[in-house]
């Protein structure tokens, strides 16, 4: 059993991976569309890093930063649409750069802003 193995073996969230990208539609224009990648992913979230609070006019919005957890052959890139699901709820966010190591992946976790 590989390190890899594992650490795979601690994944208990499940991760549904979005890439943009571009697609002529019927009557010749471009579309942005989201193609799915990885469906049902074994991966693990972090906790998060105690987020931050960020003011911005005219109302405050708040964001949490997390930390994604894949298998090395995973391949998630920068601003790949996730959809997590852990423990019963559903955490959507966009990937950031990744950190590559022979044993996992980390992807850094941004959460879509939502008003407070």
């Amino acid at each position: 059993m590989t390190e890899a193995d594992i650490l795979a073996s601690t994944y208990d969230d499940l991760c549904s991976v979005y890439r943009p990208c571009k697609s002529l539609s019927e009557d010749g224009e471009t579309e942005q569309l989201q193609r799915l990648v990885y469906e049902a992913l074994p991966c693990s979230l972090s906790h998060p890093s105690g987020g931050r609070r960020q003011r911005e006019q005219p109302t405050p919005k708040a964001g949490s930063d997390y930390t994604l957890f894949v298998r090395p052959e995973v391949e998630i890139k920068v601003s790949d649409i996730l959809e997590i699901h852990q423990q019963g709820r559903l955490i959507k966010g966009i990937a950031g750069r990744g950190f590559y190591y022979p044993s996992h992946n980390e992807i850094p976790v941004t959460l879509f802003k939502e008003r407070v």
